[in-house]
């Protein structure tokens, strides 16, 4: 074989086999290349860097970005729909306040008591200072007794607590002659201006009884209108006589209506009514007293003098109570300034027949 045309054989077969072999490269070639060309075409966009933190806000700003917003309740005028203006700031939550409790002022003195009413049972006292001395009437849950413990004090207070949680706040100063020695603040929380106004004004409740004062004054005045039920119990004497005439119970309240009859041209003024748990043995003997129980309520009770040839009624209240087998309730009256006195004696069955209201 001629040597040249070997010599270009042996060529062109290594120019075939190289190009065999890289494929890969100039097909990843053409992609790049390929890629470029897209790139150029694309729109270039400047890239922003922020100087500072105030810059971050002012990026971009041909494209605003869409933020949630919040929809507040509070359109212009208190009419229209609720607006979304993000400008509208929220209203500001007030602090919670205290309430303010009312205080009565009260004046002492050493040597006079004054007694406040409360609408419910006095449960705690706390005293401001050891110059006033305060203490619950005997018998009653809903009236307080205070008073100075020396002459001359400075300013002080103290406070009440009711069965009924209620607070009452007092700021006491010293007076040798108070404005006012009662307040009432059952009825209507306003002091009884009147030195000589009975405490009676005021709603008492008394301990172990379920009714108020005046709550027994509508009962007993309801007895006094009812027939006689009792006959043959009580006393006469010097043409006076004191007759047992009803028996009643409610509320855990006994009420013995008595009446007084004076048949006589003398008027009889009442002195004392008392009522006593005897022996029977010596129930005759008024001088024999072993336990006086005294009523909680007295109707009619200012009226003290019966006229001659006339009636009077009363109608005595007191804690329901029952007698044992070998005692009796003893009721003695007395006349002031005179010797008619009487006395008679109720059993225990009488008081367990007591009728209820």
């Amino acid at each position: 074989m001629n040597k040249p045309i070997f010599l270009l054989l042996l060529i062109t077969t290594a120019s075939t086999l190289y190009a065999q072999k890289r494929p890969t490269h100039t097909s990843y070639k053409r992609q790049l290349n390929h890629s470029a060309v897209l790139a150029s075409s694309a729109p270039k966009m400047r890239a922003t860097v922020p100087r500072s933190l105030t810059d971050v806000a002012q990026v971009d700003q041909s494209a605003p970005v869409t933020t949630p917003t919040t929809l507040i309740p509070v359109p212009p005028n208190g009419i229209g729909e609720p607006t979304t203006d993000r400008n509208l700031a929220l209203p500001e939550m007030a602090a919670p306040t205290a309430q303010t409790i009312r205080s009565y002022p009260v004046e002492l003195a050493f040597n006079k008591t004054v007694s406040i009413i409360f609408p419910a049972p006095v449960r705690s006292v706390d005293l401001g200072s050891r110059d006033i001395i305060a203490d619950k009437a005997a018998d009653v849950e809903n009236v307080l007794k205070v008073k100075a413990n020396q002459i001359g004090f400075n300013e002080t207070n103290f406070s009440v607590i009711t069965a009924d949680g209620k607070f009452y706040s007092f700021v006491v100063s010293y007076n040798e002659s108070p404005v006012a020695l009662a307040l009432n603040l059952a009825a209507t929380g306003q002091p009884i201006t009147s030195t000589t106004q009975n405490i009676g004004s005021g709603s008492v409740h008394f301990a172990g009884a379920a009714a108020s004062q005046s709550e027994m004054a509508v009962a007993s005045d309801r007895i006094l209108h009812k027939a006689r039920r009792l006959l043959r119990i009580g006393a006469t004497g010097s043409k006076m006589a004191v007759k047992l005439k009803g028996l009643y119970v409610k509320d855990n309240v006994l009420y013995y209506r008595l009446a007084f009859r004076n048949r006589s041209n003398l008027n009889y003024d009442l002195d004392f009514v008392r009522f006593f748990i005897v022996d029977k043995t010596i129930a005759k003997e008024a001088s024999h007293q072993e336990i006086e129980v005294r009523p909680i309520y007295v109707h009619n009770d200012p009226i003290r003098t019966v006229k001659g040839h006339s009636q009077v009624e009363k109608v005595f209240a007191f804690q329901s109570f029952t007698l044992p087998a070998d005692k009796v309730l003893q009721i003695q009256t007395g006349e002031q300034n005179g010797g008619r006195q009487l006395a008679f004696s109720v059993y225990n069955r009488v008081v367990m027949k007591a009728r209820p209201l």
